[in-house]
C-alpha cells in the first residue's frame, strides 16, 4: 500500500510568501519550480536563495531542496499557478525555532486558528507572526491583528523572544 499524495495548488500573483504542507520525494528546487521556469522564479529561504537563469537553462544559488518546515519567498515576472503533488508533512513535526526571525511553514493542508494550533506552552515564547501582508501579535490579552488563521500554503516569519521547540497541534 502507498501512500497517499496530496495535490493542490498555490496561486502565485509575482511576489509570495509561500510554504508546503507536502512534497514530492525528488524535493528539489529544479523539479518543484520546474514549471514556472519561463516567469523567472526567484526563490528566497531564511538566509537562502535560487533563481533560474534562463540563458543557462538552470537553477543558481544555495536554496538546493525545499522543505516541509520552512517559508518562502517567490518572485516572479506574471501571475501563475504552481501545481503540487505530494508526500504529507509528519504531523509530529518538531519546529525549532531560535531566538528573533524565523521563516516557517504551517504543515497541515487548510487552515487553523493561531491560539488553537500553536501549543499553549509555546505561545509565550512568540512575539507576533507576520504573514504576506497580514500580522497577529501575542499581547496580554491574547493573539490581536489580522492575521487570524495559519494556512497550509502560507509562509510565515515567527518573531521570538527566545529560543524555543514545538509540534502544531493538527487542526
Amino acid at each position: 500500500l502507498g501512500i497517499a499524495l496530496d495535490l493542490y495548488s498555490i496561486a502565485l500573483d509575482g511576489v509570495d510568501l509561500i510554504s508546503f504542507f507536502s512534497l514530492p520525494e525528488n524535493d528539489s528546487v529544479a523539479t518543484i519550480f520546474s514549471q514556472v521556469e519561463d516567469n523567472n522564479p526567484k526563490i528566497l529561504g531564511e538566509g537562502t536563495s535560487a533563481f533560474y537563469y534562463s540563458d543557462f537553462d538552470q537553477w543558481f544559488g544555495s536554496l538546493t531542496e525545499i522543505e516541509s518546515t520552512a517559508g518562502y519567498w517567490v518572485v516572479m515576472d506574471d501571475a501563475e499557478v504552481l501545481d503540487v503533488e505530494g508526500i504529507p508533512t509528519d504531523t509530529s513535526t518538531v519546529y525549532n525555532l531560535h531566538e528573533h526571525t524565523n521563516l516557517i511553514s504551517y504543515s497541515f493542508a487548510g487552515y487553523a486558528p493561531v491560539e488553537e494550533t500553536i501549543p499553549g506552552s509555546a505561545q509565550g515564547y512568540i512575539d507576533a507572526i507576520l504573514g504576506e501582508g497580514i500580522a497577529a501579535l501575542n499581547g496580554d490579552d491574547g493573539w490581536i491583528g489580522s492575521l487570524e488563521y495559519l494556512s497550509g500554503t502560507e509562509g510565515y516569519w515567527f518573531i521570538t523572544n527566545s529560543a524555543v521547540s514545538f509540534t502544531y497541534n493538527p487542526p
